[in-house]
């Protein structure tokens, strides 16, 4: 098949998703429409032709996807349209994003061609991974990518595609988010970035120093976004749970890609 249009879709509060679903959408086309669902859902539906290829992105947060994003997706409409999914994650562990990630996307009537889980900095630990997506990273992710557009191009009828077998459980993990979240401190001079930027509404306009705990997603956009400084994650719990995940998880883990199979008639 001919790769006419690309839509890239993805949730990035930290921009590393974003960073390697732009790689992999401009290694196949030069027609990419942009869908960032971090801030903002899809609000209506969006209906792939022939031509079209799907590249969507997640963060893992707890072992999932964000729980945010399932609006969107539902507003995704395939008709066996190739896709292409990534997981990207803090260097513990994907769980069972990807798996999730499949079924929601072979539900709406997209064939998935690849899946890859890879490595970026981790939103709350930050000096886990703090470097990566590095220089060896992105070669990889090109890799991916031009591997992929080959099955693409290689096929007109995307039902020969085997349904790929990615790493993951059912039933879901249960996501069990740790009680940490970022707040302000006295440097915070109230321009309210941080409260429009945050994906789930989670900080006032009025008092941005704190954080709504029942809606935080821990992701780390408003820290990202804050040109003080102001916000970060701190406590005596986040400083225990810090030293534990080092230790735990500083080894560099290695990226991690899957091709669809096709079935040979």
């Amino acid at each position: 098949m001919e790769i006419k249009r690309v839509y890239k879709v993805y949730f990035s509060a930290t921009y590393t998703t974003k960073k390697v679903v732009d790689a992999i959408a401009n290694e196949l086309c030069d027609n990419v429409i942009d869908c960032d669902i971090t801030s903002q859902s899809l609000t209506d539906t969006i209906e792939m032709d022939r031509g079209d290829v799907l590249v969507i992105g997640m963060p893992v947060y707890g072992g999932r996807i964000p729980a945010s994003t399932l609006q969107s997706i539902m507003k995704l409409k395939g008709n066996n349209t190739p896709a292409i999914i990534s997981c990207v994650y803090g260097n513990r562990d994907y769980d069972d994003a990807l798996l999730e990630l499949r079924n929601e996307m072979e539900a709406r009537g997209f064939k998935i061609v690849s899946a890859s889980a890879f490595i970026a900095r981790h939103s709350i630990f930050t000096q886990i991974a703090k470097d990566r997506p590095n220089l060896d990273d992105m070669a990889q992710v090109s890799q991916f990518a031009i591997r992929s557009k080959s099955i693409i191009e290689s096929l007109d009828d995307f039902n020969l595609l085997q349904q790929i077998d990615v790493k993951g459980n059912m039933p879901y993990k249960v996501f069990n988010q740790l009680p940490m979240y970022p707040s302000g401190n006295e440097n915070c001079v109230k321009c309210g970035v941080c409260a429009s930027k945050c994906p789930v509404g989670a900080i006032s306009i009025d008092n941005p120093r704190a954080t709504d705990e029942q809606k935080c997603l821990a992701c780390g956009r408003c820290i990202i976004e804050c040109a003080v400084g102001a916000r970060d994650f701190s406590g005596e719990f986040f400083e225990a749970r810090a030293v534990k995940f080092q230790d735990a998880f500083s080894a560099p883990k290695t990226n991690e890609m899957y091709y669809a199979e096709i079935n040979n008639l």
